[in-house]
């Protein structure tokens, strides 16, 4: 059996391909009319990608688009987690998007719900510029997860204060040479550096930057020749921006034969399902990844009822784990 093409639809109807996705995707700019003669033609065709036919029948909202940064980081497992248990029992269908940890894939994950035809995109970590965010809520309406971006529906966990939380519990154990090992300084993503820096600067100690990447293995290399520095030079705490980096200062730090607290403290970011293993146990700051997915479900539902509503934003406030990798100053 032949598979029916938006090209099919589009010549059956005398209109062009980009009108017919228009008016499948439900964006302005086509008449009502014309509209209905287009998916009128599509069902008539069997036109039916991702549950379109019974979308067209029912004219209902059905299908909501998961956009999930990295699988490596399971703090998006714990978010989509409180996606999915808001979502179960309203018999929506959710379409999955996965990018990776440098974010080169988030246009294109980003295109393919698109592509999906979904109704409203959930997005965990996105790292486009805001406004390429901005552009593709345009067309498809988009709740950002773990990033505050003006003009479009957010979710965050309040990342000045979990870092503020970090330094701070370092510096009432006595470190004063306290790294922070820094995720890029991109839209959305300053607020962990930002906390730290404060907070180091109104404590009056100099603020110490090593700038990495979201990898393990990266962060691992980046932070490796800081902790290769004499014991009077090196720093006797190091605050990694999530726990993967963490867990990379961790390895340098096996690999130099140094141990956690006992020659340096780490803290973390984040607190994954993997900080929590006995074997590492770090101390990290909790954002509640699984309620920021249910509360971002919720808002994609309300703005799946309210589509003309004002942009809502909703900060979380992250609090702080303490576990095995930090202690007092030694050094």
């Amino acid at each position: 059996m032949k598979t029916i093409t938006l090209e099919d639809v589009a010549r059956d109807a005398g209109v062009s391909r980009a009108l017919v996705s228009m008016a499948i995707r439900d964006v302005p700019g086509v008449n009502s009319q014309t509209r209905d003669r287009i998916l009128a033609t599509a069902e008539r065709l069997g036109y039916r990608p991702n549950r379109l036919a019974s979308r067209l029948a029912s004219r209902s909202t059905t299908a909501i688009g998961v956009f999930l940064l990295d699988l490596r980081q399971d703090v998006y497992a714990d978010m989509f987690d409180g996606i999915r248990d808001v979502t179960q029992d309203e018999k929506l269908h959710l379409v999955l998007a996965v990018g990776a940890h440098d974010g080169t894939l988030d246009g294109n994950a980003l295109d393919s719900l698109m592509q999906s035809r979904v109704d409203i995109v959930i997005a965990t970590g996105l790292l486009l510029p805001d406004d390429d965010v901005r552009a593709f809520s345009r067309h498809t309406p988009i709740v950002s997860v773990a990033r505050q971006i003006d003009g479009v529906d957010s979710v965050a966990s309040d990342n000045v204060r979990g870092a503020l939380l970090a330094t701070e519990h370092l510096i009432g154990l006595g470190h004063r040479r306290i790294v922070f090992l820094a995720n890029p300084q991109t839209d959305g993503y300053t607020g962990r550096q930002e906390g730290y820096v404060d907070t180091m600067t109104r404590a009056g100690l100099e603020p110490w930057l090593v700038g990495s990447q979201y990898s393990r293995r990266q962060a691992a290399r980046d932070i490796a020749p800081v902790l290769a520095l004499p014991v009077d030079e090196r720093p006797t705490a190091v605050f990694a921006h999530n726990d993967q980096a963490a867990l990379g200062v961790l390895d340098a730090m096996a690999t130099l034969g140094l141990r956690a607290p006992d020659d340096i403290s780490v803290v973390g970011y984040d607190n994954s399902q993997v900080s929590q293993a006995p074997g590492t146990q770090l101390t990290t700051v909790d954002i509640h990844g699984e309620e920021l997915g249910e509360e971002a479900a919720r808002m994609a539902l309300r703005r799946l009822e309210e589509p003309s509503a004002p942009p809502a934003s909703h900060v979380s406030q992250p609090t702080l784990v303490v576990r095995a990798t930090s202690g007092p100053a030694r050094f």
